[in-house]
């Protein structure tokens, strides 16, 4: 008899807890993901910078089709305390798209340029607003996600890139 009393609470207090950890999951997680716009973003990244000794010699594509040259770091270094990461990304002057970059650990993303023209590369970028709560110092296999955008009609290439990168995460 008192082995029931005892029991009755302790499966209210599971069941409450349980409750309270679905409300939370449901409401006030934020765990959308970030879209990859159909459109290049209208704003150029403001941290981009001209390529030094970039000739600019476009490549040769099929009439509609497209051609991209990359240039980039398979390593990222991310500081909380600027909330922002440091790499190397660019696309050289002989690229025919233009591009938005993603860093993405475990499917979140992180960072998200603006447009990033031919012939201009970024060495930093800012993280989304939120992402330095999502991070811990230590080391993440992530990946950069490239989108490729017509530079005339800003619409999006269909084929995109990913590119595994190692992610240094820094106080």
């Amino acid at each position: 008899m008192k082995g029931k009393k005892i029991l009755i609470p302790v499966l209210l207090l599971i069941t409450l807890i349980a409750i309270g950890v679905t409300i939370w999951a449901l409401c006030f997680r934020d765990t959308a993901p970030v879209l990859a716009p159909d459109y290049a973003p209208v704003e150029e990244e403001s941290n981009a910078q001209a390529i030094e000794d970039d000739s600019g010699e476009k490549l040769e594509a099929e009439e509609g089709g497209g051609a991209v040259s990359l240039t980039y770091s398979n390593e990222v270094t991310i500081d909380l305390s600027d909330k922002a990461a440091s790499l190397v990304f660019a696309n050289p002057g002989k690229s025919l798209q233009d591009m938005v970059v993603q860093i993405v650990i475990d499917d979140t993303v992180i960072v998200q340029s603006g447009t990033l023209k031919p012939g201009n590369q970024v060495t930093t970028l800012n993280l989304l607003d939120g992402a330095e709560k999502q991070l811990q110092p230590g080391g993440y296999d992530g990946k950069f996600v490239v989108f490729y955008y017509d530079p005339d009609t800003g619409e999006k290439a269909v084929v995109n890139t990913e590119i595994p990168i190692t992610v240094t995460v820094q106080e």
